[in-house]
């Protein structure tokens, strides 16, 4: 074949690739939905799966059942890994996974972050150990990729075995509520051993995940629900570990005040939602909660404060347990990584009561809260709101364990423990003595607040920085915060 007829058939064959063919249109529309149009540039495209001679093999693709690339995302560069489950089911053989590990290490490179969108069964059995090989490249890509770049997992399908722990290395997973399940064994395999009938949605489905293990940092009903959450959170995260994320077009009033909030401090005491404050705070409408419904008492997630993205930790139940302690734990690792500055919002009355309680996680999941928050170099501000008692005082983002900045309301109670516990251990003799023990209690659990618990007490030893008006939270803290970061 001469130069002129090779360069024919090699433009009749290219046109054909770019006007999408060889891409499945499962794929296609998984593409098109998460990246700016005609920005995807496809890696690996030829490549196909090898045989081992063992006789199993099924038919090579061209693709072997991923798409792999780099594109955009509202401009921004993003590298994709998508399964394709037509293809083998989206098994993962060693071709398929060595794409999916070369996508990852040039994202690494590159200081982008990295999208895995995974549909897949599982390993491809037929390769036996080569499968496995090709899986632990996968997840050995992404341990040296975590801290770098962001991680994120979309799970749209099945997510099998290994490619499970593949997810759950991710910094985030997305899971789709009609079809997404994570799961190492299947409901064959589980049905098999306990007798009984289970679906994937029983053994980690959305729910499961949201709900249960904590694992889903966002849930939407189905693909496209994911793929819109996703790109929604990606315009929080950098591309990668260096430097801070801003908003590019993002604008709030940073002086802007709210009475709602000096509403809310005057009514501690009948209950309030520690939500609706954050959501006072923070630029307008730019909250977005991560595991929500995992430990619900103990809210994280992502905002923005006069622009800049920062995390949230804040406490929306007065004791703390595990399930919290653990969600915080993670969140604030992660923020640590990514040079994303944190922001606490403080009312722990201590931690959770009971015997059940003490034989669990809750000692260790403390401990390793407070070595989390000890650890961690970013800029931080605390603002206490009402209760810190105790070590729930000290664990949550305190002055001891390196918070940069603390504010506090008027309304915040700084101590060992309450001031009505304190007034029974401390004045329990006195009381009992008087002639009118209810009013003498009062006035001990008065006298406690004042002058051991209030927040100049605290701020008299350096503890707390400044009591604020909380209707003016929102400007204190974007002045702060500009001050940190340029600082940092």
């Amino acid at each position: 074949m001469g130069s002129r007829e090779t360069m024919t058939e090699f433009l009749q064959q290219n046109d054909s690739q770019q006007s999408g063919q060889g891409i499945s249109p499962v794929c296609r529309a998984r593409l098109d939905a998460l990246l700016d149009a005609d920005s995807f540039v496809q890696l690996d495209a030829h490549v196909k799966s090898r045989g081992i001679g063992s006789g199993f093999e099924r038919e090579a693709i061209e693709g072997d059942g991923v798409v792999t690339g780099y594109g955009t995302v509202d401009g921004r560069l993003v590298y994709v890994a998508v399964q394709d489950p037509t293809v083998h089911g989206g098994s993962l053989g060693q071709i398929h996974a060595a794409k999916i590990s070369k996508a990852i290490s040039f994202a690494a490179s590159a200081r982008a972050p990295f999208v895995g969108v995974y549909d897949s069964g599982g390993s491809r059995i037929e390769e036996g150990i080569a499968a496995l090989e090709g899986l632990g490249d996968v997840i050995g890509a992404l341990h040296d990729a975590s801290g770098e770049v962001p991680l994120i997992a979309a799970v749209v399908g099945p997510c099998a075995g290994g490619l499970a722990m593949a997810a759950a290395a991710s910094d985030f997973v997305l899971m789709s509520e009609d079809k997404g399940a994570i799961f190492m064994n299947g409901p064959m395999v589980i049905s098999a051993t306990e007798g009984n009938s289970v679906d994937v949605a029983a053994i980690g489905g959305a729910g499961v995940h949201s709900v249960s293990t904590g694992l889903a940092s966002i849930t939407a009903a189905d693909e496209k629900g994911v793929m819109d959450k996703l790109k929604v959170l990606l315009a929080y995260l950098p591309d990668s570990f260096e430097g801070f994320a801003f908003a590019a077009d993002a604008y709030d009033d940073p002086n802007r005040t709210e009475a709602r909030l000096d509403e809310i401090a005057a009514s501690l005491d009948d209950g309030y939602d520690m939500a609706e404050v954050l959501e006072l705070v923070v630029d307008t409408e730019s909250f977005l909660p991560l595991s929500a419904a995992f430990a619900p008492e103990m809210i994280t997630g992502l905002g923005m404060l006069g622009g800049i993205t920062i995390g949230i930790v804040a406490n929306n139940g007065k004791r703390l347990d595990a399930r919290m302690n653990r969600k915080a734990e993670r969140f604030v690792k992660f923020c640590e990584r990514f040079n994303i500055p944190l922001i606490s919002f403080v009312d722990a009355a201590g931690y959770a009561i009971g015997s059940t309680h003490e034989a669990g996680d809750l000692v260790d999941s403390a401990a390793a809260l407070t070595r989390t928050f000890l650890d961690c170099t970013v800029p931080r501000i605390s603002v206490i709101v009402g209760d810190a008692y105790g070590t729930a005082y000290l664990a949550l983002n305190s002055r001891c364990t390196g918070a940069d900045l603390v504010y506090a309301w008027p309304t915040a109670e700084i101590a060992v423990t309450s001031s009505d516990t304190a007034a029974h251990i401390l004045y329990r003799k006195d009381i009992a003595a008087s002639a009118d023990p209810a009013t003498a209690r009062q006035e001990f659990i008065n006298r406690y607040a004042r002058e051991v618990a209030a927040p100049s007490v605290a701020a008299s030893y350096g503890h707390v920085d400044e009591i604020i008006k909380p209707s003016a939270t929102r400007p204190r803290l974007v002045s702060a915060l500009d001050m940190l970061i340029a600082a940092y």
